[in-house]
């Protein structure tokens, strides 16, 4: 099942976004470590969507978008878990970049779910 995707796009921009985004709000030492939960928490949450973003690109496989919603979703609730919601930019960034992942997840397992009951199993052609 070879499949590209343009939420697998997205999603690679969405990580390469939270990647850069502890120096792009500030968030590192002097020497250009990131600093806080938060930070760190975006670094690692952005290598792992770019890893998937790639690999998704090069071979679809199922189980990456379920990981996406998950990172996702744990964007979403990461900033009371990690106690960081009296940073209001932070929060936004965690909850704007959660909330797309979750609906580009979604969007693509309903595509894929979705996809073979609606042709029946054949292929259609114009």
């Amino acid at each position: 099942m070879n499949r590209r995707r343009w939420q697998d796009h997205i999603a690679f921009i969405v990580g390469i976004w939270l990647i850069s985004s502890p120096w792009a709000f500030g968030r590192f030492s002097p020497d250009s470590m990131p600093v806080g939960s938060a930070a760190w928490n975006f670094l690692v949450c952005g290598t792992a969507i770019a890893i998937l973003g790639l690999a998704a690109l090069a071979s679809y496989r199922f189980w990456e978008e379920w990981v996406n919603l998950l990172i996702g979703v744990w964007l979403i609730a990461s900033p009371w878990i990690l106690q960081y919601v009296q940073e209001p930019l932070l929060v936004w960034n965690a909850f704007i970049c959660g909330i797309l992942l979750v609906v580009l997840g979604v969007w693509a397992l309903r595509g894929t779910n979705l996809s073979a009951p609606l042709t029946g199993g054949l292929r259609m052609t114009k």
